[in-house]
C-alpha cells in the first residue's frame, strides 16, 4: 500500500511541475515586428551585403583549396542569393525563430 501511495505522489507531483513550464509560456507570446526606416535598412543592406559578399569569398576559397566542388559551390552562392532577396523583400526583418518541438518517431 506504502508503495502504492509514494507511486501516486511522484505521478502527481511529476504533473503538478509540468503544468507551469516555462517553453509552454513562451510559445503564447509572439515578438512584435519593428518597422525599420529607410536609412536603418539602408545601413541593414549594406552589412548584409558585405555578409554576403564575405560568404562568397569564402565559398571560393574552398573551392580553390578542393573542399567543394564548383557545382556544390554555385548551389551555395544561389541559396544565399536567395536568402538575402528573401530578407530584402521583408524588409530585413528577422524571421520568427520556430521552437523545437518533440517528434515522437516510431
Amino acid at each position: 500500500m506504502k508503495k502504492f501511495l509514494v507511486i501516486c505522489l511522484t505521478a502527481c507531483s511529476l504533473f503538478l511541475v509540468n503544468l507551469n513550464h516555462p517553453a509552454a509560456e513562451e510559445t503564447k507570446a509572439k515578438p512584435e515586428s519593428v518597422q525599420f526606416t529607410d536609412a536603418q535598412k539602408s545601413e541593414i543592406a549594406k552589412i548584409q551585403k558585405q555578409i554576403l559578399a564575405d560568404k562568397k569569398k569564402l565559398i571560393e576559397k574552398y573551392v580553390e583549396f578542393g573542399a567543394l566542388s564548383k557545382e556544390e559551390a554555385d548551389k551555395m552562392l544561389s541559396h544565399f542569393e536567395k536568402h538575402y532577396k528573401m530578407m530584402e523583400e521583408h524588409n530585413f526583418q528577422i524571421p520568427p525563430h520556430r521552437p523545437h518541438t518533440r517528434h515522437m518517431h516510431e
